[in-house]
């Protein structure tokens, strides 16, 4: 058989349905990263989070790659810290991409939460403060 990108498709697809039984029984997250192929086999990155919660798969994710950026001030546990941009406006840091090379943060305005994605050399100032996310303000 050729590996092929239609087949590859359709392999993470019963994958993940596949996977569906695991997660139920055992309560955690299975996710099947990028797959690189030739044209017989085909190799990929298994990930498994001991929770379905997307925040603490968020929070565990950003506190594993922490350490790469020590150099410009952050450190594990400062998911969602708030920090002051040079434009001046708040931003909360949410996510690290450190193979991004020239915009590897993640960030949401505290504003209006909008997403972005900067530089290391975006954070001016870090806050004593932490973002914590209103769903429905009218209520």
């Amino acid at each position: 058989m050729i590996v092929t990108p239609e087949f590859l498709d359709d392999f993470r697809k019963e994958f993940d349905q596949a996977m569906d039984a695991l997660r139920d029984k055992y309560d955690i997250s299975i996710s099947l990263g990028s797959l690189t192929y030739g044209d017989e086999s085909f190799t990929g990155k298994l990930s498994v989070a001991m929770t379905r919660d997307p925040e603490d798969i968020a929070r565990v994710s950003f506190d594993k790659e922490a350490w790469k950026f020590s150099d410009i001030g952050i450190n594990a546990g400062m998911y969602k810290r708030i920090y002051i941009g040079r434009d001046g406006k708040k931003y909360a840091i949410i996510a690290l991409k450190p193979r991004s090379y020239r915009q590897p943060i993640r960030s949401i305005d505290v504003v209006d939460g909008k997403r972005y994605q900067c530089g290391k050399g975006f954070i001016q100032e870090w806050t004593d403060m932490y973002y914590a996310e209103v769903l429905n303000p009218e209520e």
